[in-house]
């Protein structure tokens, strides 16, 4: 009988030997990240690393990810580097479309990396430059039934938006979609991306170098930042260094709000 593993390394070979970008998969059994893998750490332009569990991931701004157990799809993608704004674009443009496959539907794209449904995170990106490289690191949850304390309100899965299909399926979609955006051109990705933005319209607490801001956003330009009305007007607020800590809603007021360090 065919393992799990080996199923999975068979079918990412037979898409790598298809794909424009990637050329090596590497499936490991558990590991706590992806991102941090030793097997990440040492591969090279091409490949990507992923798992049939990841205990401890982590994402953007150090926060972190839940054990996905077998129920997420975590994978670590090792491209040429370029701006981390492209990246993060192109990223979640890919992962948005793989769901997407999976769904029969559109999904929301809360800038600057995050797949939403109703409000609700469904996929995130992380990107790390390292030694010429990139790693984009991409989770979805896929077959999670519940989530527990304050992410039930804030995280959701294919299989809570009534889908129940395979991670490897999944994986397989945002292999092939990653590659696809990658090489698209910018003005193809950004109205990837704006038809697809869940923040602009809404009010939003945001963590800068500068404090939090808080207002409206109106526009978002997903590889500069966006604009926020505020009380005192319109901020630009960068994306290198912004952070959303809260959208949607009733934004409460978070005067203690940390500063946000750069990434």
């Amino acid at each position: 009988m065919t393992s799990e593993f080996d199923l999975w390394q068979t079918r990412l070979d037979a898409i790598c030997a298809r794909t424009a970008l990637f050329r090596r998969a590497v499936v490991l059994p558990e590991t706590r990240s992806t991102q941090d893998a030793s097997e990440t750490r040492n591969a090279s332009v091409g490949t990507f690393v992923t798992t049939l569990r990841q205990t401890a991931g982590r994402g953007r701004f150090g926060r972190n990810w839940a054990d996905t157990a077998d129920a997420g799809v975590a994978v670590t993608f090792l491209v040429d580097a370029q701006p981390t704004e492209r990246l993060v674009l192109a990223s979640a443009v890919a992962a948005a479309e793989a769901c997407e496959a999976m769904l029969g539907a559109m999904v929301g794209i809360k800038w600057p990396n995050d797949v939403v449904v109703g409000g609700r995170k469904l996929a995130g990106v992380l990107i790390e430059r390292r030694d010429g490289l990139a790693a984009i690191g991409i989770g979805i949850n896929v077959a999670q039934r519940a989530f527990e304390d304050e992410l039930a309100t804030r995280a959701t899965s294919l299989a809570i938006e009534g889908r129940d299909v395979a991670r490897l399926d999944v994986l397989s979609a945002l292999v092939e979609a990653l590659s696809r955006s990658l090489t698209a051109p910018d003005d193809a990705l950004v109205q990837a991306f704006l038809v697809r933005d869940a923040l602009r319209g809404n009010r939003a607490l945001f963590a800068t170098p500068d404090g939090p801001v808080e207002g409206e956003v109106r526009s978002v330009d997903p590889m500069r930042g966006l604009v926020v009305r505020t009380e005192s007007g319109e901020r630009f607020l960068p994306a290198v260094s912004t952070s959303v800590a809260e959208w949607g809603g009733v934004v409460r007021r978070a005067a203690a709000l940390p500063t946000q360090s750069p990434e």
